[in-house]
């Protein structure tokens, strides 16, 4: 795997595939995808996407390996990953250096938006009476997140700090946090293992509906106004609303919560001849992605190089222009 080989043997392959057309640039080609949450939508969309990426360039090997919103950009920095999937706000955060990342990750290039958006979803009992902003105050919470990797684990981090408490504090107060994998964690909450869940997902949600399947009764919890706006102004979080009626089991009503885009994101390291092929299999297969995931069916090539958190890579700007997206 590339990931194995040191730096100058990594550059050395990268070097002998910008030389080449591309039937010889795929020849042997080991890349690494790097995902989000085994379990969750990112991996199954990256497993997806990287099969028609493999179809059109033929010899080229790519792996799917576990990541998460906060460390994508990171691995692709540190060369361990060529191709990750990002958030917009992250992505760009770690382009220029600011929290959470300590380095400015200048490496980092996109193919644009996925077309997909993804909200936050806190799930609590039915029975629940107080507000989002009650429970994160409460030191003798009980929740649920995936792990350290992720964004929604940095983003309860900051919705918690925002109400005055931290995964110490609940922990010191009699509380517990299970950090896990999506699977292991819907099992844990529907077995009463703790009270509240916190995910992010898209609309239309697999993991929702796992959620409504499940033995327990539960809700939506909505975002309170004051924790939205702290993360939009400190962070650059989106605001969304999930319509009353997107999922019936779950809401009675709209529920206006933070929000996110996603993005490709692609080493600059990558040879321009394979991102170009990389971005014009994607473009041509546009009615096969909601086969995928059915979110992705929202991708639209016309607008989606114009979400550039990080720069474009130069291989997608020829192929959006090539496709006549971009003028």
């Amino acid at each position: 795997m590339a990931r194995l080989l040191p730096r100058l043997s990594l550059l050395a392959l990268f070097g002998a595939m910008l030389a080449a057309p591309l039937p010889a640039t795929a020849q042997s080609k080991n890349l690494e995808w790097t995902s989000g949450s085994p379990g969750g939508a990112w991996f199954t969309q990256t497993t997806g996407v990287s099969t028609l990426v493999m179809e059109a360039t033929p010899g080229v090997n790519i792996r799917i390996v576990p990541g998460g919103g906060k460390d994508n950009p990171s691995r692709i920095q540190a060369g361990l990953s060529q191709i990750g999937m990002g958030i917009d706000f992250l992505s760009a955060a770690a382009l220029k250096g600011e929290e959470p990342y300590k380095q400015k990750h200048d490496k980092l290039r996109t193919l644009g938006s996925t077309g997909v958006d993804v909200y936050f979803m806190v799930y609590v009992p039915v029975e629940e009476k107080r507000s989002l902003a009650e429970i994160l105050a409460d030191p003798k919470l009980t929740i649920g997140v995936t792990s350290a990797a992720t964004s929604e684990h940095l983003t309860l981090q900051r919705a918690l700090e925002h109400y005055g408490n931290s995964f110490a504090k609940i922990r010191a107060g009699g509380g517990k946090v299970v950090i896990s994998a999506y699977g292991e964690l819907i099992q844990g909450f529907n077995d009463n293992q703790f009270s509240v869940l916190w995910t992010a997902g898209e609309i239309p949600s697999g993991l929702a509906s796992q959620i409504v399947d499940g033995r327990r009764k539960v809700k939506f919890a909505a975002f309170p106004t004051e924790l939205q706006n702290a993360l939009t102004e400190k962070f650059g979080y989106s605001k969304g609303t999930i319509p009353a009626g997107t999922f019936p089991e779950l809401q009675s009503s709209n529920i206006s919560v933070s929000s996110m885009g996603n993005i490709y994101l692609v080493s600059s390291e990558l040879p321009d001849d394979f991102v170009y092929a990389m971005t014009k299999a994607i473009i041509a297969n546009k009615p096969r992605l909601a086969n995928i995931y059915q979110a992705m069916g929202r991708y639209d090539p016309a607008t989606a190089w114009k979400t550039q958190p990080v720069p474009l890579h130069p291989g997608a700007e020829k192929a959006f222009r090539e496709a006549g997206f971009l003028k």
